[in-house]
């Protein structure tokens, strides 16, 4: 960290009493388009942006409010306010210490084809120096431990830091992990997108997102897509195929908790 980061910071976190708690959460996935899905959220003239986009808190500082409110603009006018911190997604306690200190706030999730997304967060830690294994060796290995009882609790343990050998693996069991958000909040607090339908039908996505937060309509003039990599490269069949067996259960529970087919249905990868 840098001085002039650590005193803006500073700075903030002692104003916190005077700034607003997040008014909603974009807990997730990672590799999904949350980025976008932010920045489309505070194109509404009724949103204000947080100072950083992915803060963590309550991962770092689970039960402090000034930590939560430090991000988020002052409490003066009405507005609505947020962060989308991905990290939040599979780590075990996020959701209730989230729910400890924002009870109220709207959770939002942004899904993609679990094989896509993997292959998606692996490229960008192989392209940040993180990851040097193969990818088929990498997720192998991963859904044989999460297939397995006894490796489980230790699957668990993993998951509290965010980069783990079982995480572009585990990301991806979507069913499983939204359960535990929905432990911690009511269901009609919760929104499941997708981001094929984002991308592809941006007006109706956002539309539905900004009624689900209690936003008057508004069309936005444009619709950014962030951290694009334009890499169009796809992973190697026979991982894919095995990927998609070990996905087969969890989609399927999927399907039943919404009560409609996932955007990925008909993707042959």
């Amino acid at each position: 960290m840098n001085a002039r980061f650590e005193i803006t910071r500073a700075w903030r976190l002692g104003a916190s009493p005077l700034r607003k708690l997040p008014d909603f959460i974009i807990a997730g996935a990672p590799k999904c388009g949350t980025s976008s899905l932010y920045d489309l959220i505070a194109l509404h003239p009724q949103v204000r942006r947080g100072w950083r986009k992915e803060p963590t808190n309550f991962i770092h500082y689970p039960t402090s409010s000034l930590w939560s409110r430090m991000n988020q603009p002052f409490a003066f006018g009405s507005f609505l306010c947020g962060e989308g911190s991905v990290e939040y997604f599979s780590h075990p306690e996020a959701p209730f210490s989230a729910a400890a200190v924002v009870p109220r706030a709207k959770i939002l999730f942004l899904l993609r084809d679990p094989v896509v997304r993997a292959w998606s967060e692996y490229r960008m830690f192989v392209k940040s120096g993180h990851e040097k294994d193969d990818f088929g060796a990498v997720v192998r290995r991963a859904m044989r431990w999460l297939s397995d009882p006894d490796a489980r609790p230790l699957c668990e343990a993993a998951s509290r830091t965010s980069f783990n050998p079982v995480r572009y693996v585990r990301c991806g069991m979507y069913s499983e992990l939204i359960a535990r958000w929905l432990e911690a909040f009511p269901r009609d607090q919760v929104s499941i997108s997708f981001a094929e339908e984002l991308f592809a039908r941006p007006q109706e996505v956002v539309r539905s997102v900004y009624s689900f937060l209690g936003l008057p309509a508004h069309a936005p003039s444009s619709f950014p897509h962030a951290r694009d990599s334009g890499n169009r490269s796809l992973p190697p069949a026979d991982v894919v195929d095995e990927m998609r067996a070990f996905y087969a259960p969890h989609d399927e529970k999927l399907r039943e908790f919404l009560g409609r087919s996932l955007s990925w249905d008909d993707v042959k990868t």
